[in-house]
């Protein structure tokens, strides 16, 4: 997944979200093929570690 292949938001992410969200999408593009499905599973795990703050993904601070 290429960044401009990115949702805006994630765009605005650091190269650390923005690749651990490609990760993700990856895996569940095997586990689901594409479509709203795997996109939902890619956002499911990016949320365990980043949270939204405003227009761009930030690590959580636990």
């Amino acid at each position: 997944m290429n960044r401009t292949e990115l949702p805006q938001t994630l765009r605005r992410s650091s190269k650390e979200v923005q690749a651990a969200f490609a990760a993700a999408h990856e895996m569940a593009v095997r586990r689901y093929g594409e479509g709203e499905e795997a996109q939902r599973a890619a956002y499911g795990e990016l949320k365990q570690s980043y949270e939204l703050a405003t227009d761009h993904w930030v690590p959580k601070q636990d």
